[in-house]
Parts: structure tokens; C-alpha cells; sequence
């Protein structure tokens, strides 16, 4: 994606390699620290990804990785995909999260015991 601002631009960077680091491991069944992708993948959500014109985020670190590692992607190509798709995922997850509005129609609840009672 040509039109990224530069946090955009680092935070993809950083997933980009997160994912060559977790496909160049010798251990299959490792996963990437959620803590630090979510860390990540929120960052890119304030950072306005989400509302770029056709943006993919498993498109765009697919991309990526294929230009840092571009031996190992083409070797893992089912394992780079696996990965790429677990983090779109999760980035909708975290975009329906912040955006979702209190109920308007659930009723308001008392803050303590008291206020809740006649007492």
C-alpha cells in the first residue's frame, strides 16, 4: 500500500517481521506473542488502517514478508498464510470491539449495594 502514513507504515513493518521471525523458528508449533501483535494491531487500527481505501491487512504483511524473507515465504507459503489470516482476524476482532456503543436499550444499574436497595 502505497498511501500509508509512517506509523502505518512502521507498525506493518514490525508485523511483517514478527511473522519472518515466527516462520524462520524451527519450531512449528510455536505462535506469535499475542501480546505483542495486539499491542501492534491496535496501534494500526488508531492509526486509521482500518479506514484506507481497500485495505487488507493479510494482503498487505503477506506483501511484506515476502520482501524481507522472501526464501522462507516462498517455502512456507501455507504457514505465512496461516498467520497473515490469524492476524486480520484478530485485527476484526479488535476493530468490532472499539467500535461497538453501549446498549441504548439496557437499563442503567446502580453502582453499590446501597443504592440498589431501600436501605
Amino acid at each position: 500500500m502505497s498511501d500509508t502514513n509512517p506509523q502505518i507504515d512502521e507498525q506493518l513493518n514490525k508485523l511483517a517481521e514478527l511473522c519472518c521471525e515466527q516462520l524462520e523458528g524451527n519450531d512449528p508449533s510455536s505462535t506469535i506473542d499475542e501480546a505483542s501483535t495486539k499491542s501492534l494491531l491496535k496501534s494500526l487500527l488508531m492509526s486509521g488502517f482500518s479506514r484506507k481505501e481497500g485495505a487488507s491487512l493479510q494482503v498487505e504483511i503477506e506483501n511484506r514478508v515476502k520482501d524481507r524473507c522472501r526464501d522462507t515465504a516462498m517455502h512456507r507459503g501455507g504457514a505465512l498464510s496461516s498467520i497473515s489470516g490469524q492476524l486480520q482476524k484478530q485485527f476484526e476482532e479488535l476493530a468490532r470491539w472499539e467500535s461497538k456503543q453501549p446498549s441504548d436499550d439496557s437499563k442503567s444499574k446502580a453502582a453499590n449495594i446501597s443504592s440498589a436497595t431501600d436501605a
